[in-house]
């Protein structure tokens, strides 16, 4: 009695099946934890702008007033642009999107 190779085939089908479910669930969670911290980043780098533009209004000095403001502007904006093109960059070499 010969035993048909269909059989095994079935269970490798299966296995790889279910090795390809966890890869995705750890892929998803991994994803997950990025895009987590990508946000903490962002609300950081926003806290960081709003205080340098709320001190520019505190200050008395118009130069360092205008200096703090502009500041503020350019690291909240440029601080969340770049953290949002580092995780795009991220997820592309993963496979995200």
């Amino acid at each position: 009695m010969s035993t048909s190779p269909i059989p095994k085939l079935a269970e490798l089908r299966e296995e790889m099946a279910r090795k390809r479910a966890e890869e995705k669930v750890e892929a998803d969670r991994l994803m997950r934890r990025d895009l987590l911290l990508t946000a903490l980043q962002c609300v950081i780098w926003c806290a960081v702008g709003l205080f340098l533009i709320a001190w520019s209004i505190h200050t008395t000095d118009l130069a360092l007033g205008n200096a703090a403001f502009w500041s503020g502007l350019g690291v909240g904006n440029a601080g969340m642009i770049f953290t949002i093109l580092g995780a795009y960059r991220r997820g592309e070499r993963r496979g995200d999107w």
